[in-house]
């Protein structure tokens, strides 16, 4: 049967098995109640923005953080900017994916070309430094070399100014903190410069890897606004609502047949082989639907669930990596820091070090001190 609430095109449910899934995969966006809570939360930092460089967004694997990319572009497109296409120069955002390239240090040279390109501009893999000499025989003008890091840097500041460009979103934003070692604070320093000279608001986005990397030291929160995109939570009743409504809404995606049983399905058992986490999730049921499509079956059942779900050991390790990092998130209680600031007392003043005597140098080998010889009363 198919799902009570199918929202599947009719023409999909009759094409082939290609297009089917690929209608799975990319053809829909499903607005669940995490999503929409942290999407509302990147809007009102976005909004609030004073003082504020950067909105950091941080979760687990699979929880859909490159959707909220996509939900919080057209945002700009739609709300934040709506007379954007009145000005046919006017880019008002731009989402880049970091890569992880196997050298030693972070390629800023290759994001600053990866921004380049998204704002559409020209001959970006021809640019070349300007070297000037005078020859006073010919009198020309010199042009040749690489383009340095620095000035395709400022090649992006002018093309982000001159685009009104207003959102910048790095996705996967913990590949640049990873080649960072001592340098973060460093790295940081740099989005920071570019989120100011351009007037334009930076948006990472990545993995609870993020806040282990990140030195989350007094000078960066006060610039930065950390939002957690977090799994959805057993324990909690209305989460456990929200977390159904987002598991029957993916299956009236599903443009196949289903069995009576995945429509009143154990959530325990659901929630445990997807981490609470929703991409996850559609993950499991595209790979579930194509092992039915592949196995001949007339409708996917709860046996081709059980044939394409991680195994223990990886779920073990998402979970792990969840604790850890929504540990992270921990935030103290006010009165521990009224009694720790407040009633702390100033250490008492150390006791000064005694120095040399003025007028005295220190004394050489091989000379004598000052100072009568003893006489011999014999």
């Amino acid at each position: 049967m198919r799902h009570p609430q199918s929202k599947v095109p009719v023409a999909v449910f009759e094409a082939s098995p290609e297009v089917r899934s690929a209608y799975f995969a990319t053809g829909f966006v499903l607005r669940h109640d995490r999503l929409n809570g942290v999407f509302q939360e990147t809007v009102t930092a976005l909004k609030e923005r004073t003082g504020k460089h950067m909105v950091v967004v941080a979760g687990p694997t699979g929880v859909g953080k490159t959707t909220l990319a996509k939900r919080v572009t057209d945002y700009v497109y739609q709300d934040l900017v709506p007379n954007w296409h009145e000005d046919p120069a006017c880019i008002p955002c731009v989402c880049v994916e970091l890569r992880m390239d196997s050298q030693s240090g972070f390629d800023w040279k290759e994001l600053y070309r990866q921004v380049l390109v998204a704002l559409n501009e020209p001959l970006v893999d021809h640019k070349c430094n300007i070297r000037t000499r005078t020859d006073y025989q010919k009198s020309q003008v010199m042009t040749g070399g690489h383009i340095t890091v620095s000035r395709l840097r400022t090649e992006m500041e002018q093309a982000l100014r001159e685009r009104k460009t207003r959102v910048l979103i790095l996705d996967e934003l913990q590949h640049l903190f990873k080649h960072g070692g001592g340098k973060v604070e460093q790295y940081y320093d740099v989005l920071k410069s570019i989120s100011s000279r351009t007037d334009c608001a930076i948006v990472g986005i990545g993995t609870y890897e993020l806040c282990f990397m990140m030195d989350w030291s007094g000078q960066m929160n006060r610039v930065t606004d950390y939002l957690q995109f977090s799994r959805y939570d057993f324990g909690a009743q209305n989460d456990l609502q929200s977390f159904f409504n987002a598991y029957s809404g993916l299956l009236a995606h599903v443009p196949m047949d289903l069995d009576e049983e995945l429509l009143r399905p154990d959530l325990e058992y659901v929630y445990i082989r997807c981490c609470g986490c929703i991409g996850i999730l559609k993950d499991w049921i595209y790979r579930a639907m194509n092992r039915a499509v592949n196995d001949g079956a007339a409708a996917l059942g709860v046996k081709h669930l059980e044939a394409t779900m991680h195994p223990p050991k990886a779920l073990q390790r998402i979970i792990e990596e969840i604790k850890e990092g929504e540990a992270s998130f921990y935030q103290p209680d006010i009165d521990s820091l009224k009694s720790e600031f407040i009633g702390m007392r100033s250490p008492a003043p150390s006791s000064p070090v005694k120095g040399k005597k003025a007028g005295t140098a220190p004394s050489r080998p091989g000379i004598r001190k000052p100072k009568r010889d003893p006489i011999d009363a014999s």
